[in-house]
């Protein structure tokens, strides 16, 4: 049998590869290579043939590392058999569309991309609309989902927040274990995902994608054939993952044990995959999946790793954090406060929500390990963002968060005010927000959806001139049913009770004026007070025009 039988691109000669100054460059691609640092020999399986092709240890400046002598032709099934026991699908598959325990497949990584001028976009001083793809369209795919991003733009956000597409067995759901380079062959597969990257781009829209940590080294997948990808500790119900199906949940990934040089390698070529191939312009990684105790923290790592690559590429990449409890704040208070307007004492509830609209100077709560990687990779941090603010439907459908009910539960009866409540703090809250179609409606049906929208373009235009003032120390007053909040040449005007009421509003220089009120209407500032409805936030602004 020759190469080209066993669907080898080309051939060549016997022997290692020639050495590289790092082989891991480019991986995976049409040369398999692989992690297996315990296995004594390495096959390439070809299941159209039966054929079995031998890897090479790549040598000591790699240890554990194997690859093949030439590539594989593009579209060739494949498997790895690691001392001669059951094929299995190679972990860094980018293309499966078998399913995730079927063969890997070599994808042509070619793409006639149009986003040559794309520079990125500033998720810091913007904001993101979560697309949940599952619910986003009635097909639920990516080219569906591409279709409606010309309505997304209109809203005035900055990117899209997308969901996993990381592929999965369907019967099962992601919690069962998720192969973290290939695209769910349901969404599109990689095709779409480049499509719909590509079209975002042409939209002036940035892509942050939703990165399933906590699911890739699931016992399923069989990784533990290869080398020790995972350890024993496990991610499950505790810290608010998605339960699946019984001993689904998944166990750690190896960032600090022994061995763990190659689960690393792992999640950069996996990171640097979806930044460079597919132009992602960012990955939403959850921290508490990463989190480790060695000396130079994975999410150091990983930062510094995407600011070069950033620097490569000429292009804006950002690295977001989230997790449990970590977005979820400033959406619980004030759903408290929205359905319990007749509590006796609303103070209290008035304070929370000033504290999460205008959180205190100071840095806020990292874990050890995330303290540590910004201290290690000081260049690089600025590529990391910590907290986020999500809007309920953007909290209900990432991997840490339970299926039941919304961030902060539910209230009775949400209207169109409560909604544009929790757009104002959202948008004006210090960290970066991430809203939902439920809030922001995608696209504009009738003249409801509209002033939604509307009012959601028009606190955005807000947005930069507040994020720039975020460092400024705060004031904050409740009085009665009213809350009035400042930083800088920005304020938040609130009234929470059932009955229009007067704020105060004196203290606020004397140039300050409502750039943005819910109802325009109801809403008048005369010689120092601000009388608006109830439920309809107000912003007021000093100082220059932004707009």
């Amino acid at each position: 049998m020759t190469a080209a039988d066993a669907g080898l691109a080309d051939k060549a000669a016997p022997g290692p590869p020639p050495p590289i100054p790092r082989t891991r460059d480019r991986w995976p691609g049409p040369r398999p290579l692989l992690w297996a640092p315990r296995a004594r020999t390495v096959e390439i399986v070809l299941p159209a043939t039966d054929a079995r092709l031998p890897l090479r240890l790549v040598g000591a400046h790699e240890p554990g590392y194997w690859r093949a002598d030439a590539e594989l032709a593009h579209g060739t099934d494949y498997l790895f058999s690691v001392d001669g026991g059951t094929p299995v699908p190679d972990p860094c598959s980018t293309w499966m569309p078998h399913g995730v325990h079927g063969a890997s497949r070599v994808l042509d990584q070619e793409f006639g991309w149009t986003d040559g001028a794309w520079r990125g976009a500033d998720l810091d001083s913007g904001a993101l609309l979560r697309v949940d793809l599952p619910t986003f369209t009635s097909a639920g795919t990516l080219d569906a989902a591409a279709d409606r991003l010309e309505d997304v733009a209109a809203t005035g956000v900055v990117g899209v927040e997308l969901s996993p597409v990381a592929t999965h067995d369907p019967a099962h759901g992601p919690a069962a274990g998720v192969r973290l380079f290939a695209v769910h062959e349901p969404l599109g597969g990689p095709p779409a995902l480049q499509r719909f990257v590509d079209h975002a781009h042409r939209c002036g829209l940035a892509v942050v994608l939703d990165a399933p940590h906590r699911w890739a080294v699931a016992d399923d997948l069989g990784l533990h054939a290869f080398g020790p990808y995972a350890t024993g500790s496990r991610i499950g119900p505790r810290t608010g993952a998605r339960p699946g199906p019984p001993g689904s949940d998944s166990p750690r990934i190896n960032l600090d044990g022994g061995g763990s040089r190659g689960p690393r390698d792992f999640l950069v070529a996996d990171a640097e995959r979806w930044l460079r191939d597919f132009h992602v312009d960012g990955l939403l990684l959850d921290v508490d999946a990463l989190v480790d105790r060695s000396a130079v923290p994975f999410l150091g790592e990983l930062a510094e790793d995407v600011h070069g690559l950033g620097e490569q590429l000429g292009r804006r990449l950002h690295l977001l954090v989230d997790g449990p409890g970590r977005s979820d704040r400033l959406t619980t208070v004030v759903h408290h406060i929205l359905a319990s307007p007749g509590d006796a004492d609303p103070v209290q509830d008035l304070r929370r929500l000033a504290h999460e609209v205008f959180p205190p100077t100071t840095s806020p709560w990292r874990p050890p390990s995330l303290r540590r990687a910004h201290r290690a990779t000081q260049r690089a941090a600025s590529v990391l963002v910590s907290d986020l603010t999500r809007l309920p439907a953007a909290n209900r459908s990432v991997p840490w968060t339970p299926d039941a009910g919304a961030a902060g539960g539910a209230v009775a009866t949400v209207t169109d005010d409560d909604r544009a409540c929790l757009l104002t703090f959202a948008i004006l809250a210090g960290t970066p927000p991430v809203l939902d179609t439920e809030h922001v409606p995608v696209p504009v049906r009738d003249e409801r959806a509209r002033r939604l929208v509307d009012w959601t373009r028009a606190l955005l235009a807000l947005r930069p001139a507040a994020s720039a003032d975020r460092d400024l120390p705060v004031e904050v007053r409740t009085e009665g049913t009213t809350l009035l909040g400042r930083r800088g040449r920005t304020a938040v005007a609130l009234v929470t009770g059932t009955e229009p009421a007067d704020v105060d509003v004196s203290s606020l220089p004397s140039d300050s004026r409502v750039v943005a009120a819910w109802d325009p209407a109801g809403t008048t500032l005369r010689d120092g007070v601000l009388r608006i409805p109830p439920r309809s936030p107000a912003v007021l602004h000093h100082g220059p025009s932004e707009r």
